[in-house]
């Protein structure tokens, strides 16, 4: 028969393994998206925004991770050809969220940006950086 103490170490190590597996994973989907053509246009139309730029203080310019929790906010569907993210973004003095929409053309497998917007998280002032029906390629 198995010992009390034998089963507390393989729950202690089962937990181990569940919680780093699951870190791991996460870490694996975050790179995953931020690997993306659409989530690189992203950053460098927002890189070369002079407006955006000089409300957030950057640069520097860094981002955050994703909420991956958000799935409203957070949609990519490369099989339907169509990315939504909000990005958070932090520059020497202000935070935002990014927010980007991108659509993947059918034929060519290009990603496009079909607008994106930027959210300051203290003032709430928005910047729209690629504007609905001016899509950036």
């Amino acid at each position: 028969m198995i010992g009390t103490e034998t089963l507390k170490r393989i729950a202690v190590y089962g937990g181990v393994f569940a919680l780093g597996s699951a870190f791991l994973m996460r870490n694996k989907l975050q790179n995953s998206l931020a690997a993306g053509e659409y989530y690189k246009k992203s950053l460098e139309a927002l890189a070369e925004d002079p407006t955006a730029m000089a409300l957030l203080g950057a640069p520097p310019l860094r981002t955050r991770q994703l909420d991956l929790g958000d799935t409203e906010g957070n949609k990519v569907q490369p099989h339907l050809g169509y990315a939504k993210l909000n990005i958070p973004v932090v520059g020497g003095r202000e935070k935002g969220t990014l927010r980007s929409y991108s659509t993947r053309d059918a034929a060519t497998g290009v990603w496009t940006v079909e607008r994106l917007q930027l959210v300051v998280e203290k003032t709430g002032q928005m910047v729209m950086i690629i504007p609905p029906g001016n899509p950036r390629r």
